[in-house]
Parts: structure tokens; C-alpha cells; sequence
């Protein structure tokens, strides 16, 4: 039988999903656009996110493991995080 049917030598069809997304986001938090990419390593896929950044704030995912940040970010980033106890409570 394999005399008969032929494989593409490389792994990568044209049907396969791009394995990164690019999120663009409108200055009011909406997604502006979702952008495909098709990169070998994270950073790869990071730098072409940034080219098509334009200015706006980019998240890049592969899949549904999150990648990179890229362009600019509207709000404040935390610089770290602590757990907390049972209940929650509220800084004054």
C-alpha cells in the first residue's frame, strides 16, 4: 500500500492550525484583530509579533499557553504577587 499512496516529506500541512495567535487590541480593550503566525520558537513568533504590533498592544499565544506581551501595555504591570490568606482583604 505504500507503493500506492505518497506523504508529504514535511510534517507541516497546509490544513494543520497555525501553532501562534497574535491578539491586537484597540486602545478601549477590545481585540482590534487575531493575526496567524507561523513561527519555529517563541521568540521567533515574538518578533513577528512585533513587527505587526504598529503600536498597538499585542498578546501572543500558541494555542492556549500564553507567550509574550508585545507593544505597548495600558495598565500597570505587577512586579510581584504574595498569597494570601483565608479571606481577602482590602488595602485602605
Amino acid at each position: 500500500m505504500a507503493d500506492v499512496v505518497s506523504f508529504p516529506a514535511d510534517r507541516r500541512s497546509s490544513c494543520t492550525i497555525s501553532p501562534y495567535r497574535a491578539y491586537r487590541f484597540a486602545p478601549d480593550g477590545s481585540v482590534r484583530s487575531t493575526i496567524l503566525i507561523e513561527a519555529d520558537t517563541d521568540a521567533e513568533a515574538a518578533e513577528r509579533a512585533l513587527h505587526l504590533s504598529d503600536g498597538d498592544r499585542v498578546e501572543l499565544w500558541s494555542r492556549a499557553r500564553f507567550v509574550a506581551h508585545v507593544g505597548p501595555l495600558d495598565g500597570p504591570v505587577a512586579s510581584s504577587i504574595r498569597l494570601l490568606e483565608d479571606e481577602p482583604t482590602m488595602d485602605p
